[in-house]
């Protein structure tokens, strides 16, 4: 099976996508297809499919290819339909097999019987054995449960309905996949599942992706679309990039050859052209000077585009403990509970990345750090000069449509920034001048992103809470994004599904779950633990069954004890920890009040008065820095005790 790309064209508001392009895509090709937005990725998917006519050229496929390429919104009937009959629907021809099976088989027909059978075998090898089993491990690997296979299509979000769209699309069976972006709407676990899905197909594979590690563990060749030509390198992404540096290393060394031999040869020119005894060597260097402009021509490097580049302003000050969080807990108005009490500390400079299963309320937590959601039980402290600055999962929903771009970043930013302070992060931000009177409805989903995170550098935070902030942004801008995130030397709590960029921001992980908390060192120590986890839940099997039981039982003895001896320990920290907290949000409240007492024009005139009051808030600022210092102290103890058990 031969996907054959012949002399394609194509060309948007006068600007060549495609001149002429050509390439083969064979059966166990992974073809990743990478380069900055606009480049013309999804434009190619679309002109593979026939979803797009080409201005020159054509896409010639196999004679009876199955093309899976998941471009069309359901309809209305779709949407009424419960999720495993839309994804089941998609099996026509099995689903009508088996009504004439069950037809044939009650009126005891055995001729058609045995006519089916041959049909059986041959919608076999059209979509393998057991389809809707397929479907269900579909469903179930992109994160559904049982539960939500019943529930109509429409009650799903976007984002559930684009898994949906793709677990359709992996039950149909296909001899050539065009995925644009499968992994935008999906989860770590997810991800994962759809590597291991497409690592076992075995016809043509072409997709577009932002995630590097995907990238690099499902792509066979890269396509890398963007610079003056297609590139195309049987390789994974991330040798590519080394490939491609090495390249343009040698274009830059030839480039310098060529331009000192074009110099001297000029130079000789200049000097002996007037000189009749040199004209002829004059003459000959001329034309070696015009030989040597045309090679500089075809070796010179890449124009390098403009591409995401920043860094976090330095942070604001602030106090060694930012947020101090006591039994914090949270409900559903069903009373559902997605984890125990937590109890934490987040220092200044101190680095967090949250994980855990599609559900385990990552968004939620970072929610009620962010007073974004009210928590239910529980105390949350923060410092008095905390700044910190939230990207929710779906903030691009929170820019107002209408808005033009430069009024929505003074909406976003600190009210003392300049007009020309705004001007110049846009531009940072690559959203320049062109950009400044149009409406953010018009905007791509990765210019709704920059320009999200446009007012979030303009607020100068010393903490930054973070969920999901790759969503809509390019491979370039992720890359500048972790970049900017590395050197950042304030608080950062970050929710992210790349775990690419989870890997370069230096943060400990804190993994979610019903049982609450669980911290590893790095992620490189997380994704250890889970490789380690995934292997010991498995049963034992044959003659050690007996065995492994006892050992589950001993193993879970050794727990409860532990449990046990945790809770004798840090019952009395907890206890201390709340009774600071509690004593805290008194003395911040009494500060508050002192501070508005000196607001007033009348109070501050009026010396004694005033200097009362300045010797109080003075006084009720250091039992503030004391109770702080109390609340560190007895954090690290508990981290002590935690860690002994855990």
């Amino acid at each position: 099976m031969k996907i054959s790309i012949q002399e394609l064209s194509k060309t948007y508001n006068g600007r060549d996508i495609f001149n002429a392009f050509s390439l083969e895509v064979d059966s166990g090709m992974r073809l990743c297809v990478c380069g900055p937005n606009g480049a013309g990725k999804s434009t190619l998917l679309r002109l593979i499919a026939g979803a797009e006519t080409p201005d020159g050229g054509r896409v010639a496929l196999p004679e009876n290819c199955r093309l899976g390429h998941a471009e069309q919104e359901p309809d209305e009937a779709s949407l009424d339909m419960p999720l495993l009959t839309y994804v089941l629907e998609v099996l026509h021809d099995w689903n009508e097999f088996w009504t004439t099976w069950e037809a044939a088989a009650a009126a005891k027909d055995e001729a058609r019987l045995k006519e089916l059978m041959r049909r059986q075998t041959e919608l076999e090898s059209l979509y393998g054995y057991n389809p809707e089993q397929r479907a269900k491990a579909a469903l179930s690997g992109l994160g559904f449960t049982e539960a939500q296979w019943r529930r109509p299509l429409r009650s799903l979000s976007g984002g559930w309905r684009e898994r949906a769209k793709l677990a359709r699309l992996l039950t149909a069976g296909a001899d050539a996949l065009l995925l644009d972006e499968p992994t935008n709407h999906l989860d770590m676990e997810a991800v994962e599942w759809l590597e291991s899905f497409l690592l076992d197909f075995r016809g043509a594979l072409i997709f577009v992706a932002h995630d590097r590690i995907f990238m690099d563990r499902v792509g066979t060749h890269v396509l890398y679309l963007g610079l003056s030509k297609p590139v195309f390198r049987k390789t994974g992404y991330s040798r590519f990039l080394v490939m491609q540096e090495e390249l343009e290393a040698q274009r830059r060394r030839g480039a310098r050859v060529i331009q000192d031999e074009i110099r001297r040869k000029t130079a000789f020119v200049e000097r002996f052209r007037a000189k009749a005894s040199k004209a002829r060597q004059a003459g000959s260097r001329q034309k070696m000077v015009k030989k040597l402009e045309k090679e500089l021509e075809e070796i010179r490097p890449e124009p390098r585009r403009r591409q995401l580049n920043f860094s976090w302003p330095d942070p604001a000050p602030s106090e060694k403990v930012m947020l101090a969080v006591a039994d914090l807990a949270f409900a559903f108005p069903d009373g559902k509970r997605l984890w125990p009490p937590l109890t934490f500390t987040l220092y200044r400079g101190q680095r967090v990345a949250l994980a855990g299963r599609n559900g385990s309320g990552k968004s939620t937590l970072v929610k009620l750090l962010a007073g974004a959601l009210e928590r239910t039980e529980g105390g949350l402290v923060c410092s008095p000069r905390l700044r910190a600055g939230y990207y929710a999962q779906h903030q691009m929903e929170t820019l107002r449509p209408e808005a033009t771009v430069l009024a929505e970043i003074r909406r976003l930013s600190d009210p003392r920034s300049t007009e020309e302070e705004l001007m110049s992060v846009l531009g940072l931000f690559l959203l320049g001048q062109e950009y400044f009177d149009r409406r953010t409805a018009d905007l791509s989903g990765g210019e709704k992103s920059r320009l999200a995170l446009a007012g979030l550098f303009l607020k100068r935070c010393n903490a930054l809470l973070l969920d999901e902030p790759t969503n809509h942004l390019d491979i370039e801008s992720r890359e500048a994004l972790a970049a900017a995130l590395r050197k950042f030397t304030g608080a950062l709590v970050i929710v992210a599904h790349d775990r690419w960029l989870l890997s370069q921001t230096g943060a400990e992980i804190w993994e979610l779950d019903g049982n609450g908390l669980t911290l590893h060192e790095n992620f490189a120590a997380w994704d250890a633990a889970r490789g380690t986890s995934g292997a010991s839940a498995q049963a034992p099997s044959g003659g050690s069954a007996l065995s492994g039981r006892e050992e589950q039982k001993r193993l879970r003895r050794e727990a409860a004890e532990k449990r046990n001896a945790l809770h004798r320990e840090i019952t009395p920290l907890q206890t201390r920890y709340a009774a600071l907290e509690t004593e805290l949000g008194g003395v911040l409240t009494e500060q508050g009040e002192v501070e508005t007492l000196l607001a007033d024009p009348l109070v501050y005139a009026d010396n004694a008065r005033a200097g009362e009051l300045l010797a109080r808030f003075e006084a009720v600022r250091r039992r503030g820095d004391d109770i702080l210092s109390a609340m560190t102290e007895t954090e690290e103890k508990m981290a002590a005790v935690r860690g002994k058990y855990l």
